[in-house]
């Protein structure tokens, strides 16, 4: 089934996934991360980081450290060999893993993000609520989607904006807001929260 090449990709047809999604999550990353404003002494964790595009852009920006978690073992490969082409001054730390082990995850954090997948994650609010236990005073979230079943529309964009706004409420973020993109065939939605009040 194609559609569970997207969410845990796997094998030869997982790294083709891999590559698509690549090129379709390019502006989406970009995106997401004009929300996080990540500088050099930021703590990073991106889960569900897929060909690894973004994590090698933000390594290049020499956050203090830089962590990516994914579920796909030839997604992980991928990414080492990445970012093993390069030297880069910073730490980098890549796991293996569903975003559930996020549970065991206990490193501080300052920027976390995740572009279209957390819908595959087994109890969100429970590893959002912990995520948000790592990040600094002024940390920061930011969570993407498009939808891409069939019968998607720009409605059920905004269904899951909302969706993802009572996550991250339930998980204790303070100030969070909904950001829609225009797309095709249907629009991205970038759910942000931070970890106190503190507009930014």
């Amino acid at each position: 089934m194609i559609y569970n090449q997207f969410a845990k990709p796997k094998g030869i047809t997982g790294k083709f996934a891999g590559m698509f999604m690549e090129r379709e999550n390019r502006e989406l990353n970009d995106w997401t991360l004009s929300f996080l404003d990540i500088g050099k002494e930021d703590r990073v964790l991106e889960v569900g980081f897929g060909s690894g595009a973004a994590l090698k852009r933000i390594a290049a920006l020499e956050p203090e450290v830089l962590y990516g978690m994914d579920p796909s073992e030839p997604m992980v490969e991928m990414v080492l060999r990445k970012l093993n082409d390069q030297t880069y001054s910073n730490q980098v730390g890549i796991f293996h893993g569903e975003a559930c082990q996020l549970l065991h995850f206990h490193k501080p954090l300052d920027k976390i993000y995740a572009v279209n997948n957390i819908t595959f994650w087994e109890d969100p609010i429970e590893i959002l609520r912990h995520l948000c236990t790592l990040l600094s005073e002024q940390g920061k979230i930011a969570l993407t989607m498009v939808p891409h079943e069939e019968e998607a529309t720009d409605d059920t964009t905004e269904v899951l904006g909302g969706q993802m706004q009572s996550l991250l409420v339930k998980a204790g973020f303070k100030h969070v807001r909904i950001h829609f993109k225009s797309e095709k065939p249907n629009d991205a939605v970038c759910v942000t929260g931070m970890k106190d009040n503190m507009i930014g």
